[in-house]
């Protein structure tokens, strides 16, 4: 009994460095992707953002709607939100891009999903009865599937549709939206904003920021999702 005990701890001990290697290599990784983004052509292909913003800027205190409207209806057709997170980085700076590329893809997922669940649902059942059953195991886990299909690999596009299938509520759709977007909206928009500091150590720290944010806020939401999944279990 008492050589139990020992080996358990030893081997907890053993796991728990294993996992801060695996933790500190992943964050190492993604520190040198930074680095490559930033000495790579996209720098100077976001730099094209200067031309835009200088479009925006006719546009005078409506710039920063105009902006978001673009955002809204470039997202509602396919358009990789991420890509707009950055360059309104480039352009408006951290704080204002994330606040108007949040309130812009929201709307636009938002839109594709009102679309689908009003003119599209039906069709999709009648022509396709397998996504009926799909729709329904969906049911009763409302911002819990939002939050979930926000995590996947996928263009949002495809997982506004298929939310708008499902029997998620209009507000679990948004609220799910919302939280789901943040991690990564806030590492593009910081990408981008680092992408236009003049001093490189600066533009270094942006995006080593970005990605330890990412990092923290995706891993504190999957732990979220996974504790809130599990007292769904429980029920």
């Amino acid at each position: 009994m008492n050589k139990t005990v020992p080996a358990a701890s030893n081997m907890q001990k053993k796991s728990s460095f294993i996992s801060i290697l695996l933790k500190g290599g992943l964050l190492l990784i993604l520190l040198g992707l930074g680095a490559l983004v930033y000495f790579s052509p996209i720098r100077v292909w976001l730099a094209q953002g200067a031309l835009i913003k200088a479009q925006l800027a006719q546009f005078g205190m409506a710039a920063p709607a105009v902006f978001t409207l673009c955002t809204a209806m470039l997202v509602a057709i396919g358009v990789p939100r991420l890509l707009l997170c950055s360059l309104a980085g480039v352009i408006f700076g951290f704080a204002w891009a994330i606040t108007l590329t949040q309130i812009g893809t929201v709307l636009g997922a938002y839109c594709t999903f009102l679309f689908m669940r009003l003119h599209g649902r039906d069709y999709a059942f009648q022509h396709f009865p397998r996504l009926r059953r799909f729709s329904r195991k969906l049911e009763g886990h409302g911002l819990m599937s939002v939050l979930i299909a926000r995590q996947l690999p996928v263009n949002g596009f495809y997982n506004d549709i298929i939310l708008a299938l499902s029997p998620v509520s209009h507000r679990s759709f948004l609220a799910g939206t919302f939280i789901g977007f943040l991690p990564q909206g806030l590492t593009a928009c910081l990408i981008g904003a680092g992408l236009i500091q003049a001093d490189t150590t600066q533009g270094i720290q942006y995006m080593a920021l970005a990605l330890i944010l990412s990092l923290l806020l995706g891993l504190g939401l999957r732990r979220w999702i996974s504790v809130r999944k599990a007292s769904y279990t429980l029920r």
